[in-house]
C-alpha cells in the first residue's frame, strides 16, 4: 500500500512544523514529589523539542528535513540552529524571535524514565504565505496538534499545497472522542503512544479496536507500545512488530526517534512492515545514551540491528 503521495520533485521529505527548545536534563534517584527536594546531577544542556527531535531523527536516518519555527535571539537559539546543522535539518524557515527560546527541564530518575517542565515560546499568529511556500516544497508535514484551530489551518494549507499532515496524539492532545476524531480527520498519517490511544479507546490495542480509527480519515494508523514494540493499521490490514532489546538510559525522545525513523523509511519507499520494524529498532538505539537526540543511530546501527 502506497501510504505516501508521490514526490512530485519537492526538495524537502519532511516538513516539521513547531520551535525546538534547550533541555536541562538532571538526574535523581527519585523523582522529587511536593514538598520534597532531592540530590541528584547535571547531566547537561541538550537540543531538544518533540517536533525538532522527529526533525533531526528522520534527517540522520536519510530523509531531506526541513524545520518550520522559531528560537530565540539568545544563546540558546545558537544551539538550537546548530543542532540542526549536525543533523542536517534546514533551517530555512526558522526564524529567530525577540524572546527566551523555548526550553524544558528534564529529570531523569534511576530507572530511566523521567518527568519535565516545559517553557513555550509566546504565541505567534501565523504567516500563511511563508508556510504555504514551505508545505509546497515539502512531501509531509508532521506537527504535534495542541491547538486544534491551529491544526485545521495547517492541515488546509498543506492539503491544498499537495502535502500529507502527519501528527502525534497524546492523551493530552486528544482527552475525549470528539477531539479525537476532529484529529483524525484533518491528518493522513497518525502516531499514538499506549497513554494516546487508551485515553478514548478501551481494551486491547489490536488491529480490530485501531481500525475504527482509520474510518476516521487517516491512510495509517501506528501505535507505540513501549517495550511490546508497535502496531501499524493501514486500510489494507495490520502489522506487529516486537519491540528489540534495549539498554535504557534515558528514554527522552524514544518516541520522537521511532516517528522520525518511521517517517524517513516510508519516504525512502520502504513497505510498512519494514518502516515498522526500522523505527522500533531506532527506537531501541536512541534510548541508550543521555539527551533526547544523543542517541539517535545511524542508518548503520539500525541495519545491523535489524541483521
Amino acid at each position: 500500500m502506497t501510504v505516501l503521495s508521490a514526490n512530485g520533485g519537492r526538495p524537502f521529505d519532511l516538513l516539521a512544523y513547531g520551535d525546538p527548545n534547550v533541555d536541562y536534563v538532571f538526574e535523581a534517584a527519585v523523582i522529587p514529589g511536593p514538598d520534597q527536594k532531592v540530590l541528584g546531577r547535571n547531566l547537561g544542556i541538550f537540543a531538544g523539542g518533540t517536533v525538532a527531535n522527529v526533525a533531526c531523527a528522520a534527517g540522520r536516518l536519510g530523509a531531506s528535513v526541513a524545520s518550520y519555527g522559531r528560537v530565540g535571539s539568545d544563546a540558546a537559539g545558537v544551539l538550537l540552529r546548530q543542532d540542526y546543522d549536525v543533523f542536517g535539518v534546514s533551517g530555512h524557515y526558522v526564524t529567530t524571535a525577540d524572546h527566551p527560546s523555548a526550553a524544558a527541564m528534564i529529570m531523569v530518575d534511576a530507572s530511566g524514565e523521567k518527568a519535565l517542565i516545559y517553557a513555550p515560546m509566546p504565541a505567534d499568529p501565523l504567516d500563511e504565505a511563508r508556510f504555504a511556500e514551505a508545505a509546497g516544497r515539502s512531501r509531509v508535514v508532521y506537527a504535534m496538534p495542541y491547538d486544534l484551530d491551529e491544526v485545521r489551518r495547517l492541515a488546509a494549507i498543506a492539503h491544498e499545497n499537495g502535502a500529507d499532515v502527519a501528527i502525534d496524539i497524546e492523551a493530552a492532545v486528544a482527552p475525549t472522542r470528539e477531539r479525537l476524531d476532529a484529529l483524525l480527520s484533518l491528518s493522513d498519517i497518525v502516531f499514538m503512544n499506549e497513554g494516546g490511544f487508551r485515553a478514548t479507546q478501551p481494551g486491547d490495542i489490536t488491529e480490530a479496536t485501531v481500525w475504527p480509527l482509520i474510518e476516521r480519515g487517516p491512510r495509517i494508523v501506528v501505535v507505540t507500545l513501549a517495550e511490546k514494540g508497535a502496531i501499524a493499521v493501514t486500510r489494507d490490514g495490520s502489522i506487529y512488530q516486537p519491540a528489540f532489546p534495549a539498554r535504557l538510559v534515558d528514554a527522552t525522545g524514544a518516541g520522537d526517534c521511532f516517528n522520525g525513523a518511521f517517517l524517513a523509511a516510508t519516504v525512502a519507499g520502504r513497505p510498512i512492515a519494514d518502516s515498522l520494524a526500522f523505527a522500533c529498532a531506532a527506537a531501541s538505539l536512541a534510548v541508550s545514551a543521555v539527551g533526547a537526540r544523543s542517541g539517535i543511530p545511524s542508518p548503520t546501527d539500525v541495519e545491523a540491528m535489524l541483521r
